[in-house]
């Protein structure tokens, strides 16, 4: 009898494709930061603290939902002591625990996006380009692309809907890798000069002009 062949501990779960699965964050401000630079490698790390403002309206939420949750488990208790019958408080107990539920589930939500952290590296040597997602929620991921499959390296503007509750709508400038018909997000930001340094850097090791789009 056969078994089924296991990842290595710690090795990631290698994406296939050439669609980005990985790494495709959009914001005013790089979510990546140079860490290492050499005719060889580079290597980009979200910066610490990215993912606060995506993971905070999802933490907010799950507290409401919870919160919902004792008031409407309290009130079917207080309803049912005043003699309106257990049928009431069974009803609140079953609206209470979907709320319940949610609630936990958007918490562990946030709390993986939090707690997510992505790195990109470009190895000259192995002619790729790795996307890599980890966090203390789930498995590691990583998805690559060989250089010669990189047509191009771009800058184009494009719209981004921000802010919470009140959603309003920002062009951003978005460093991209031209992959066939799709576009790989490296970075983006409202200025361009914040751009700059990681998209002089992977210009460099890809041998790539960069364009604007």
């Amino acid at each position: 009898m056969q078994t089924a062949s296991k990842r290595p501990t710690g090795e990631p779960r290698i994406i296939a494709g050439t669609r980005q699965r990985l790494g495709r964050r959009l914001g005013l401000e790089p979510y990546y930061t140079v860490v290492e630079r050499s005719d060889d490698v580079l290597r980009l790390v979200s910066r610490p603290k990215a993912n606060q403002g995506g993971a905070l309206p999802i933490l907010v939420g799950g507290a409401a939902l919870l919160l919902v949750a004792v008031f409407v488990a309290g009130t079917g208790l207080a309803t049912a002591a005043s003699g309106a019958g257990f049928a009431v408080a069974g009803l609140a107990a079953v609206v209470a625990g979907l709320f319940s539920v949610l609630g936990y589930q958007r918490l562990v939500g946030g709390y993986a996006v939090l707690t997510t952290h992505n790195t990109i590296v470009c190895d000259r040597e192995a002619s790729a380009i790795t996307f890599r997602q980890g966090g203390k929620v789930g498995v590691e991921r990583a998805q690559s692309l060989r250089f010669s499959q990189i047509g191009g390296l771009r800058l184009r503007r494009r719209p981004l809907a921000t802010g919470w509750p009140l959603r309003q709508v920002r062009p951003i400038i978005a460093l991209e890798l031209v992959v066939g018909d799709e576009a790989w997000v490296v970075d983006t930001a409202v200025d361009p000069e914040a751009l700059r340094p990681v998209a002089e850097a992977l210009s460099v090791i890809l041998q790539l002009e960069f364009a604007r789009a």
